[in-house]
């Protein structure tokens, strides 16, 4: 799958997909191994940034497109 990025440069992705860099949210109600418990995911809609509120980001810097593209 290609990776997408949003315009901060932040890792797009749905509460499904998980990564390396996972760390579970305190919050989290459900403990399962998603970006939707990971505390590094951002999936609010304030912005309307997203088209479905199933899309976030995850703001972990090593997931941004300026670490990911350097490498």
């Amino acid at each position: 799958m290609e990776k997408r990025y949003n315009e901060e440069g932040f890792l797009i992705v749905r509460e499904n997909h998980c990564c390396e860099h996972y760390e579970p949210d305190a919050r989290a109600l459900v403990p399962m191994r998603e970006c939707w418990c990971c505390k590094w995911s951002r999936f609010s809609n304030e912005n309307n940034e997203f088209t479905k509120e199933s899309i976030g980001v995850c703001s972990y810097s090593g997931n941004s497109v300026e670490t990911t593209t350097v490498s």
